[in-house]
């Protein structure tokens, strides 16, 4: 199930305490790169502007650049040649085996994961460091995230979910809300991670955190995360991202995950994939899914389409309700993801 977090005490918490964290520098930032440009250095910046006494490392796997980012980093990493460490494959692995790479060599009890087009915002680790640390049930810490373009104007937000809990079937029942380059988590699951023989999208790595507890979001942004990115697979291989995704929660049957859970998971991706097909006016893909989403559903044809049109009501009250919501332009705030 999804616990929210409402209490409000929950950052005044965090600053309360963040002067008692112990100055032991435990985290292992990974970032994976390729192309970036007109980012990595803004990216690599954050990451140098949080306390020192937090990072153990910054592993840097550059894939095959070849735009000038391989120079950027060379430059800034000549700055700081005990911290961090550039590695520039001669030959393109492809983003999940480059992020594996990284993983592998990864030192700290805390894993950082960070895009090189994406950024942090300052303070983004200390508070996480202390949830981890305060909770050993808690298997990673994620933050809200600014969405912003190409050029660095500034969008909205990554979710609504504000400060939350998530366990497995309460990512598997509402679908990917949370932003991989917040993420800090426990060295516990970089084994399962390793261990997958085909690549992953970034929802099936929550998942397996959500194997050894629960999730936590803090609903500050502590991140920047870049939309509409090109070459992005998010948004230039829209058929592979669907099928990993189905993958994805295809594989939470092994994990023990409830039929009411992976039914509502289904049909929210269902819910997903309609509203494309509405947009794009392609119906092409329901007829193309809906014959899977009824085969894998524990549940009946009508009780499947009454939950496809419950996710689709749930999300059209939250975005009526998000037209209250304004921006610092006092225009309405736009959610990328809604819970």
């Amino acid at each position: 199930m999804l616990v929210m977090e409402t209490a409000p005490h929950l950052l005044n918490r965090l600053e309360e305490s963040t002067r008692n964290v112990v100055s032991t520098k435990r985290v292992s930032v990974c970032i994976a790169t390729c192309n970036h440009r007109d980012y990595i250095e803004q990216c690599l910046r954050s990451v140098l502007a949080q306390p020192a006494d937090c990072i153990l490392e910054v592993l840097i796997g550059d894939d095959a650049s070849d735009d000038g980012t391989s120079e950027i980093i060379a430059q800034i990493a000549a700055k700081h040649p005990d911290l961090i460490h550039h590695h520039r494959h001669p030959e393109r692995l492809g983003a999940f085996r480059n992020t594996l790479y990284l993983l592998g060599k990864a030192k700290g009890d805390y894993i950082a994961c960070l895009d090189g087009d994406d950024y942090w915002l300052k303070g983004k680790l200390e508070p996480q460091i202390l949830l981890l640390d305060d909770d050993s049930t808690c298997a990673a810490v994620y933050t809200n995230a600014i969405t912003v373009r190409e050029d660095g104007r500034h969008v909205g937000l990554f979710n609504d979910a504000g400060d939350a809990r998530f366990d497995m079937d309460a990512l598997v029942e509402r679908g990917n809300v949370l932003n991989y380059s917040s993420m800090l988590f426990r060295a516990q699951s970089i084994a399962s991670i390793l261990s997958c023989d085909v690549p992953i999208i970034d929802y099936e790595v929550h998942l397996i955190h959500a194997r050894f507890g629960y999730l936590a979001q803090i609903g500050t942004p502590l991140a920047a995360y870049r939309v509409h990115i090109t070459g992005s697979m998010v948004t230039s291989n829209h058929e592979r991202v669907r099928e990993m995704y189905w993958n994805a929660l295809a594989r939470t049957r092994k994990a023990g995950v409830s039929d009411r859970s992976y039914a509502l998971g289904i049909t929210d991706f269902f819910r997903r994939i309609l509203l494309r097909s509405i947009r794009t006016r392609d119906y092409r893909l329901c007829r193309e899914w809906f014959p899977r989403i009824r085969a894998s559903s524990p549940y009946g044809t009508s009780r499947t389409l009454w939950l496809t049109l419950r996710s689709a009501l749930r999300i059209a009250v939250r975005v009526l309700f998000g037209l209250l919501r304004k921006g610092p332009d006092g225009k309405c705030l736009k959610i990328l993801y809604r819970r």
